[in-house]
């Protein structure tokens, strides 16, 4: 009977850590919803308060959403920084500043102090008023970045680019010498008949690189049939070599996100298997 209470006691045990560590991931992620649409209702605000048709309603509600928002990260931030102290590397006052000079950290700061300066103007009664305030208003985009703070976004495209480095590598040098070759041809063609167009080999450079990235303003292009027919041969060729690197990415992207997976699913295999382990000796004694 003992060692099947023990037992018992044990898959309590697993249970209550496995229904904590679900409560607090829903928690996470309702957290980060609404810090999210927090955020997001201020970039939208701040869209609208440069239309004039909405200007005035937009700067009202908005000035009333950024207090919130100033509290709201501001004791995040000054509870982020005390709670740094349970890591042993950020223990003690120094290591707490040397937990604020982190970029996420720093980003923090700077938006904080951009939207207290705006606030700052308002409560002057010219809200939003001066051009500088304005710029300083846009610094809150920083907030967006800081919906990753832990940086897995960053790292999962760092990773992905390290590790297909190469073919990044080539494509992008043989998409260089195919714009700068054309470029340099239809120059050659076109300044003579069309020098209003192609007066300089950097007008010819423009055009190379916005019609192989197919943007196409169409503010320059060849009128001559030898300078269409060197356009439309390096299209072919060049397109092709600067659109490469968008599928090598997205290739790498998914066998990344499908290695993940796979390691999610052997950590919720091992776990559970450890947790048998710890327990069957009990029920041998």
């Amino acid at each position: 009977h003992g060692c099947e209470t023990q037992r018992g006691f044990m898959l309590m045990r697993l249970s209550a850590i496995l229904v904590s560590f679900h409560f607090t991931l829903l928690l996470s992620l309702q957290g980060f919803i609404a810090e999210f649409l927090l955020v997001f209702s201020c970039l939208v605000l701040s869209v609208f308060a440069t239309i004039k048709e909405h200007k005035k309603s937009s700067e009202s509600a908005l000035y009333i959403l950024e207090i919130v928002t100033i509290v709201v990260f501001g004791v995040e931030y000054i509870v982020r920084i005390w709670a740094a102290g349970c890591c042993c590397r950020y223990r003690g006052w120094r290591g707490r500043l040397r937990f604020a000079r982190k970029p996420f950290c720093i980003i923090d700061i700077m938006v904080l102090f951009a939207s207290v300066s705006v606030l700052a103007a308002g409560s002057q009664g010219n809200v939003f008023a001066t051009s500088a305030i304005r710029s300083l208003r846009f610094l809150q985009i920083l907030r967006m970045l800081r919906m990753d703070r832990r940086g897995g976004t960053w790292k999962l495209l760092g990773s992905v680019v390290y590790a297909h480095s190469k073919e990044l590598i080539t494509a992008w040098y043989i998409g260089f010498l195919c714009l700068i070759l054309a470029s340099f041809l239809v120059y050659s063609v076109e300044k003579d008949d069309n020098a209003e167009m192609f007066d300089t080999y950097a007008d010819a450079l423009w055009w190379g690189l916005v019609t192989l990235t197919t943007i196409g303003y169409g503010d320059k292009f060849p009128v001559t049939w030898n300078g269409r027919l060197i356009a439309a041969t390096f299209s072919l060729v060049g397109v092709a070599f600067f659109a490469l690197p968008a599928g090598i990415l997205g290739s790498g992207f998914a066998l990344k996100v499908q290695e993940q997976h796979r390691q999610k699913h052997f950590e919720k295999r091992r776990n559970p298997a450890a947790a048998i382990i710890q327990v069957r000796p009990i029920t041998l004694l």
